[in-house]
């Protein structure tokens, strides 16, 4: 009912709003203001979309980027001299989206690069008023005059395709992370007393979606495997907000030296300035594995399954190495985030920490 509810929705939004913004053909050589609409405030999917504003500003320094996130995307964002105005709004909705022509200035060209459309997604690109909009498979929208090539499956390949649109050539772009020079002394003191030969592995067991963060039993019975197949390795957990109790539950259980948890309070600072410091990095599908992919460093993360929305997601990084979680029976089974090869991962970590 509530898929039907929304497919009704787009339906009357594409009747009100799905009209093509100019008559003119994008000239890049015009462009002067460029809006990014990024509102799902996830920091995957924000970490993604710096590509495009690296390599625009790289080339372009001229054109002003107004970068439209949430609070999530203002914890990475916040001192970066790329975005000329970060606009912070609430989260996705109606009422957001209407407030968005309270900013709207005369936008050359917005980019919105995701995969699907709803109603009020629609309606908040129409408020925007952009000249032009970018987008990703929406051929069929009158909205989006220019659209990325339908190969480019990946986020990241997406973004920096839209950046080469705006500059008439292929461009390269970096990842942008905050410095972690100021988190670099807390990591140091937290692995004084750790022995320094010893193996740093950084954990993270949880992830936004219920079904792809560990259960407590599976969580214990994970940590245990790893220490008892591992004797040399030390075991960093990940400090996860709100997760507090259950990371202190599971150091307290498992009682062991070589197992405890990362420092307090958490931040993006911090986590750069562990993964830098760690031998190898462990992570269900999270925005831990595109930080980790930015950096370049070795980790192992595990997707739920092959096909459009792992081709979307996959980590950008040839020291990233993928495990897919057993295949659902139907479609109503929900596979658990531990349900992988374990077998496949002690290959893996073998190979990794050699």
């Amino acid at each position: 009912m509530r898929e039907h509810r929304k497919a009704v929705q787009l339906i009357v939004a594409r009747r009100l709003w799905d009209k093509p913004p100019s008559q003119e053909v994008l000239d890049p050589s015009k462009v002067s203001r460029v809006a990014v609409l990024r509102w799902d405030d996830k920091l995957g999917d924000t970490l993604m979309a710096t590509l495009f504003v690296d390599a625009l500003h790289k080339v372009r320094p001229d054109i002003e980027i107004t970068y439209i996130t949430g609070k999530q995307g203002k914890t990475l964002l916040h001192d970066w001299d790329a975005i000329s105005e970060l606009v912070i709004i609430e989260r996705r909705g109606w009422k957001t989206a209407h407030s968005l022509g309270g900013i709207s200035a005369g936008f050359d060209v917005v980019v919105e690069l995701t995969s699907g459309m709803s109603a009020y997604e629609l309606y908040a690109l129409h408020r925007l008023k952009g000249n032009h909009y970018i987008g990703y498979d929406k051929h069929d929208y009158a909205l989006f005059d220019v659209c990325v090539d339908d190969s480019e499956r990946n986020f990241a390949s997406r973004y920096l395709a839209a950046a080469a649109l705006l500059t008439g050539k292929q461009v390269v772009g970096e990842f942008y992370l905050p410095s972690a020079v100021a988190a670099e002394p807390l990591v140091a003191n937290y692995l004084a007393d750790k022995p320094a030969a010893s193996k740093k592995v950084l954990i993270n067991l949880f992830a936004a979606g219920k079904h792809r963060s560990f259960a407590m039993p599976d969580a214990e019975r994970f940590l245990r495997w790893w220490l008892d197949t591992w004797p040399a390795v030390q075991l960093m957990l990940l400090s996860v907000p709100g997760r507090e109790e259950q990371l202190n539950q599971l150091v307290s259980v498992i009682d062991s030296p070589r197992l405890d948890r990362t420092p307090l309070p958490p931040s993006i600072e911090l986590t750069v300035a562990l993964v830098k410091a760690s031998d190898l990095v462990f992570s269900p599908d999270t925005a831990l594995v595109h930080i980790v992919a930015a950096l370049d460093c070795p980790q192992i993360a595990v997707y739920r399954e092959q096909g459009d929305e792992y081709e979307a997601w996959r980590p950008a990084s040839a020291r990233a190495h993928v495990l897919f979680n057993r295949p659902a029976g139907g479609r109503y089974d929900r596979t658990v985030a531990a349900d992988f090869s374990w077998p496949d991962l002690r290959n893996k970590v073998d190979e990794l920490l050699a």
